[in-house]
């Protein structure tokens, strides 16, 4: 660890201690003093918070746990949610300084947009309406100094993967690879060149799709810190709750299928679709916003991925098991494959056949977890991406369309995956 690191490493683990202990304070005080009502609603907000005000990785994380009320509560994830579009807005003069260094002269349109309240405020950025030549404007921002935040954060995650590294039990799991490729995922956010790509390649692939709405970027009023894209009028997180029971549910569909598309035909995982990039239009529309968060799937991982939940579908727990041993990258002599193999199968046919109320995909990551733990295996790092997208999902679906037969709705999307993968490979 070099030395700028080294502080880097020091003055956020000061931070992080200085708020986490301040908030500790806050939170004891709130708990002797609140009426028993008003206690939990005032410990939620505090948590959102302190993770606000910590910025970096913690928003993000406390933007995923909003995304799951069946695990975290309605209290909770309603503080929570305020993270996904109302993080507290950069000054002016801050956004202004981002985009003279990424456009040069800065548009007259853009000084009248910053000038005014943001539309929406996340973790890496803020989101301005613009008005250019006739046509409504979104204007991303990059905060200033999200980078440093984000780093700091990894560096310490980092530190706390290669202490858990020496724990006996978790000597075989890859926790610094695994922090490594989540960090690059984070860190990729930053570069909004990609993002712009990335959201036209959303855009395209997703265009036949009539009841799914992705904006289009505008790459002339675009550059290094700022993206410019369509606006997309009319945009509530409340929507949802307004429309009828039958839409919702078709409009859940309609979000599912998009991203099992997107996951097992283009190998391309949108791991952020928490309710500030997901909405839905009074019109039976969903729109989906912001490619920041993406990953890119090998060929191979996307393969693997895609036989898996075949597996998972056909209850074929022995397939499954044969595709988390076919990524294996190390066995110690004494590992029982057969035994490994069977307690996988069990596992995939107790899960197979659920609707979404009753699958816990949480619960299934852990026990998978747990066997190649026991077995002394791993599988394929890249894995964890797909699941997170899964696990955000899930919260939705079970929320708003709780009889959907998460696994069977995949199964068109697998079979379209496996024809282009044998198409490609034959």
């Amino acid at each position: 660890m070099d030395r700028a690191t080294a502080l880097s490493l020091a003055t956020r683990t000061f931070r992080m201690g200085a708020l986490g202990g301040t908030a500790a304070v806050r939170m004891a005080a709130i708990a002797a003093t609140s009426p028993g009502g008003a206690r939990g609603v005032r410990l939620a907000a505090e948590l959102a918070r302190l993770l606000e005000r910590l910025g970096g990785a913690f928003v993000k994380a406390g933007q995923i746990l909003g995304t799951r009320v069946d695990l975290v509560g309605e209290t909770v994830a309603t503080a929570l949610g305020r993270l996904h579009d109302s993080v507290e807005p950069m000054t002016p003069a801050e956004a202004l300084r981002t985009i003279r260094a990424g456009l040069g002269p800065i548009p007259p349109e853009f000084v009248r947009a910053v000038g005014g309240p943001s539309v929406a405020g996340g973790s890496i950025a803020c989101v301005y309406r613009a008005q250019v030549g006739g046509r409504a404007v979104a204007v991303k921002v990059r905060r200033p100094g999200a980078g440093a935040a984000i780093a700091a954060d990894l560096a310490v995650l980092r530190f706390a993967a290669g202490v858990a590294a020496r724990i006996p039990a978790l000597r075989r799991v890859p926790l610094t690879e695994i922090v490594d490729q989540v960090g690059d995922c984070l860190m990729a956010q930053l570069d909004f060149g990609a993002e712009a790509e990335n959201l036209r390649r959303l855009h395209d692939d997703l265009a036949d799709l009539p009841d799914v709405v992705v904006p289009r970027p505008v790459p002339e009023l675009s550059g290094d810190g700022v993206i410019a894209m369509e606006f997309i009028e009319g945009l509530d997180r409340g929507a949802i709750e307004a429309v009828p029971a039958r839409v919702r549910e078709e409009q859940v569909t309609s979000l599912v299928q998009a991203v099992y598309r997107m996951l097992f035909v283009e190998g391309f995982v949108h791991v952020d679709l928490h309710q500030g990039n997901t909405y839905f239009m009074p019109d039976g529309t969903v729109v989906i916003l912001d490619a920041g968060l993406v990953f890119r799937m090998s060929r191979e991982a996307r393969e693997r991925f895609t036989g898996f939940f075949a597996g998972m579908i056909q209850g074929d727990g022995e397939a499954c098991a044969d595709i988390l041993l076919s990524t294996v990258r190390r066995r110690e002599p004494e590992t029982d494959v057969a035994a490994f193999r069977s307690e996988v199968s069990e596992l995939v046919v107790r899960n197979v056949g659920m609707v979404a109320r009753d699958f816990d995909l949480p619960a299934f990551c852990l026990d998978l977890f747990d066997l190649q733990r026991k077995h002394r295996l791993y599988a394929e790092p890249e894995f964890i991406f797909p699941m997170l997208s899964l696990l955000t999902l899930q919260g939705l679906v079970k929320r708003h369309h709780p009889m959907m037969d998460f696994q069977l709705e995949a199964a068109p999307f697998v079979m379209h995956g496996l024809l282009v993968t044998s198409g490609a490979t034959g």
